[in-house]
């Protein structure tokens, strides 16, 4: 059975995802790199960019179903957006499992704006506001996919956080 995680920017989705298959002995992929691999030395913002959402979740979704057609029991992490790809969720459904990782609303924006400043998806004249409506929407989303939520607070010891991933999912490690 493969592992999914998902959740919104700056969640922790790769550094957990990483360090989960580490500990379960599997193979880690994330979204964006098979993006990458089919872009010929295009960024994935400047696909997104350049083609649109709508042909971006359409690749991604397509990517996605062909890596997991070739490959099994897969620890993978995806893009914050993923939530808004029907087509790469449904696929993720019927062949493993959703892992939501939750973090405040609050918390994950302050995390944002530390690290990447304010992203190009805010408005900079609302941030706050327009964080809410993406985090509310993409939030309810990402819960009515998900076979497990973690709900996560404050960025703490990632050993920490991985053994109560772990524990939730109740899978053994090696």
């Amino acid at each position: 059975m493969s592992l999914f995680f998902t959740g919104l920017k700056h969640s922790g989705k790769t550094t957990a995802a990483k360090r989960v298959a580490a500990k379960l002995g599997r193979k880690w992929i994330d979204s964006d790199d098979l993006m990458l691999s089919v872009l010929d030395g295009m960024s994935v913002r400047d696909f997104y960019r350049n083609h649109g959402k709508e042909a971006f979740m359409e690749l991604e979704a397509e990517e996605v179903k062909k890596y997991l057609d070739e490959n099994c029991n897969v620890v993978m992490s995806l893009g914050g957006g993923a939530a808004d790809n029907t087509a790469l969720m449904d696929n993720l459904k019927s062949n493993g499992k959703i892992v939501y990782l939750s973090r405040p609303e609050e918390l994950l924006l302050k995390k944002i704006i530390e690290k990447s400043g304010i992203p190009p998806f805010l408005d900079k004249e609302d941030i706050e506001g327009s964080w809410h409506i993406l985090f509310t929407r993409r939030d309810k989303i990402y819960r009515e996919y998900a076979d497990t939520v973690i709900e996560l607070g404050e960025y703490k010891d990632k050993d920490e956080t991985v053994k109560k991933i772990l524990e939730e999912l109740d899978l053994e490690v090696i």
